[in-house]
């Protein structure tokens, strides 16, 4: 496992292209965007493909009020509105449990993701329920004959990472359960628009989490709607990554599953760079082809004959389908490099971030003019989160 594609509204054809590309491995299905009754179809053409199928049951939306719930009260296990007081008891937890559990064992996937709900603090109670539905995940699993494994699911605010020790002590908690297979983790991102921005500490310590528990615990570890950051993820430890075709399925916000106001502002086309280590817009994809440096920012892949079969950028075969399918294929193509020395991978990184800073340089100082949130800012974030994990780790 690599590169999972992160399902949610308005697939189309998109997952079985990019299964038939290679550029995915597998698919993490979303049952909130998908009719309960079209999911056993979804899981035998994914398995039609030799695709993994994991589903993640998405029992967390029931904690968010008020929730944009879609599909999920179709699903035996979902209950809109929950409260704290619906988490108290064992027997209330146990339920949730074997009903979330039972559902995903009734579609054959390939691992189990446990019922949890969402937390913005390690020390909060609402991470200690997560804990009890974890506890309780592990107890009924082990009950099962013939059961896939289970991922333990952990959701949590960036906020939470801002100290070491509070999730020292939240990994000592997960590390102690002696059946423990995995973990499916999400983290949730501030509520900004869609860019690779990520506080330094913040990222050193999600780094952090994904080596205690892949490199040193020999866990599964897959990072939800990571997307570029994914990358960062599987290099510290981690067993695979998953991002969505929209931006709101590359990164996880909250207001994606709570109720708002109607309308919006359908999404600019983008490209994505593997030279400059982001998703630009195509504006400033044109801009770079005005100056004659379009080659230096092509990704390499097969999806960039949309571009390269022509001179002419008003003749470029470009899409929001093919801009689609053209993320996985370029996160898939950086994945597959990607070897087992952490230490030696982590210094490829790094030579690949100076490359794209200096990359960025020479197109700003040739008249290109990059975004708020398609500038080289990240870059320093994540070289400095690198820095910041090597220091904790000894890498």
């Amino acid at each position: 496992m690599a590169l999972f594609a992160q399902h949610g509204h308005g697939k189309s054809d998109k997952i079985g292209v990019a299964l038939k590309m290679r550029s995915i491995q597998g698919v993490i299905l979303g049952a909130r965007n998908e009719k309960m009754e079209n999911v056993p179809g979804c899981v035998e053409s994914i398995r039609d493909q030799d695709g993994q199928v994991l589903l993640d049951p998405q029992f967390y939306v029931s904690a968010i009020i008020p929730a944009n719930d879609r599909f999920l009260p179709e699903y035996p296990y979902y209950k809109a509105a929950r409260t704290a007081a619906d988490f108290v008891g064992i027997k209330k937890l146990n339920s949730y449990v074997e009903s979330t559990l039972d559902y995903q064992l009734s579609l054959g996937a390939d691992r189990l993701l446990s019922p949890s709900v969402t937390f913005d603090s390690f020390e909060s109670n609402w991470c200690q329920t997560a804990l009890n539905l974890a506890d309780a995940s592990l107890d009924y699993h082990a009950g099962l004959s013939d059961a896939p494994p289970i991922l333990l699911s952990f959701i949590f605010g960036e906020q939470a990472l801002n100290s070491r020790d509070d999730l020292e002590a939240f990994l000592d908690q997960v590390t102690s359960w002696d059946t423990l297979f995995g973990v499916y983790v999400v983290i949730c991102r501030e509520e900004r628009p869609y860019s690779q921005l990520f506080d330094p500490d913040r990222l050193a310590n999600a780094l952090y989490m994904s080596y205690v528990l892949g490199k040193i615990n020999g866990l599964e570890v897959i990072n939800g709607y990571s997307d570029f950051c994914g990358l960062l993820h599987r290099v510290a430890g981690s067993t695979a990554f998953a991002t969505g075709w929209s931006q709101s399925l590359r990164q996880f916000h909250k207001r994606s599953f709570t109720k708002q106001p109607a309308g919006g502002q359908p999404p600019k086309l983008r490209y994505t760079s593997i030279p400059l280590l982001n998703s630009i817009l195509l504006s400033e994809l044109e801009q770079i082809h005005e100056i004659g440096r379009i080659a230096d920012v092509l990704s390499g892949v097969t999806l960039d004959s949309a571009l390269t079969e022509t001179s002419d950028p008003d003749d470029w075969a470009w899409n929001l389908r093919i801009s689609e399918l053209h993320h996985w294929e370029s996160l898939n193509s950086l994945d597959e490099k990607i070897g087992e020395n952490s230490s030696s991978e982590l210094a490829a990184i790094e030579q690949k971030i100076a490359l794209a800073k200096e990359l960025y340089v020479e197109l700003a100082e040739s008249g290109v003019v990059f975004g708020t949130l398609t500038r080289p800012n990240h870059l320093d974030q994540w070289s400095d989160a690198i820095k910041l994990f090597r220091s904790a780790t000894s890498i």
